[in-house]
């Protein structure tokens, strides 16, 4: 069985888009499929080929400009053009795909956001995201996450599709649905809690200093809270407003695309803690974005949520900080910090 998001069908790359961002910095490793590929070509194509190729990493190499140096001017892939997609480097020929092996015969497939031409196909989506049955994978870099679920296959996706279902519900706020969310974790009512806005404001500040290792002083940080406290909620509360259906769909892709509630250690409930704080810092990214200029649009909210994305992603700071608090607080302290 492959469960793919139906977004998918629609994806096509195009690097005029986003300048090929997927193509510049990046250490791109050849894999033995694609070397292998190669291999098999004429001397002359071959040698152009390895020419590119560092020996000791096995890597891509990069021009000046890290441009990776099978990058065409038009931004189209040299390897591509010439050979067809076959002779990409599997990762290359996947991303933005995600596809997880769930068992033998069960995957899962999605897009990450840190692809902006995916983040546009999936987040501007006026309809829901849903999932259907495929036939082909159609991508050859595939994580093998058996060893990380602590469900069967088939629980495993019942249970994601329960929580998906909770955070599609239009009769619901954002805030409620990952109230209710917490509560299906939880599995039970949660119980009587205050939420505190100024330590809200407090932790996320923390968070987002050892996420990005701001190395922020206390000075820095007083500058902050009183921003967010003087204008945090008002902000927040127009975004939610203005780009509900945005929101929404990054929740949902950002719960089936890292496999949530086994994205981490820890048993379904510490994962629903990961997953709504990690929200919470990208509504402080936003509301940090907007304490400093008059509005966002669509395409800068877009931006912004790529780089959040790419963060937590890629970066080794990114979401241990978030890990961090999960682990520290309990139900209590969690409730009162991040449920509002």
């Amino acid at each position: 069985m492959i469960i793919q998001a139906s977004y998918i069908k629609n994806f096509q790359c195009d690097g005029k888009i986003c300048d090929c961002r997927c193509c510049r910095e990046w250490a791109i490793p050849l894999d033995d499929d694609s070397r292998e590929k190669f291999l098999t070509l004429k001397t002359s194509e071959r040698e152009k080929i390895f020419q590119n190729i560092d020996k000791t990493s096995s890597t891509l190499k990069l021009s000046q400009d890290l441009r990776c140096s099978f990058l065409d001017a038009d931004g189209l892939c040299k390897i591509q053009k010439k050979h067809g997609e076959d002779f990409l480097p599997a990762i290359c020929q996947s991303y933005p795909r995600m596809t997880f092996k769930l068992g033998e015969n069960f995957f899962l497939q999605s897009m990450t956001l840190t692809c902006p031409v995916a983040a546009k196909l999936i987040l501007l989506s006026p309809d829901p995201i849903n999932f259907v049955e495929v036939q082909e994978i159609n991508s050859r870099l595939i994580i093998d996450f058996r060893k990380y679920l602590t469900h069967s296959p088939h629980e495993f996706f019942q249970t994601q599709m329960s929580a998906i279902k909770i955070l599609q519900e239009k009769n619901f706020s954002v805030n409620e649905r990952l109230k209710n969310l917490c509560e299906f974790f939880f599995q039970k009512k949660l119980p009587p809690f205050k939420f505190n806005l100024e330590k809200h404001f407090e932790t996320l500040i923390e968070i987002f200093d050892e996420m990005y290792d701001a190395n922020l002083n206390d000075a820095q940080k007083k500058i902050l809270h009183r921003n967010f406290s003087q204008a945090g909620e008002k902000i927040l509360s127009d975004i939610h407003s203005t780009f509900r259906q945005i929101l929404e769909n990054y929740l949902v892709n950002e719960f089936f695309m890292r496999c949530y509630p086994c994205a981490f250690s820890g048993d379904d409930w510490q994962n629903c803690k990961i997953f709504v704080a990690s929200f919470r810092i990208l509504e402080f990214s936003i509301v940090l974005t907007l304490l400093s200029k008059k509005s966002i649009t669509v395409f800068e909210l877009l931006d912004l949520i790529c780089a959040v994305s790419d963060k937590l992603d890629h970066n080794k700071f990114g979401m241990d900080a978030i890990k961090h608090f999960a682990e520290k607080n309990d139900a209590e302290n969690f409730f009162a910090q991040m449920l509002k």
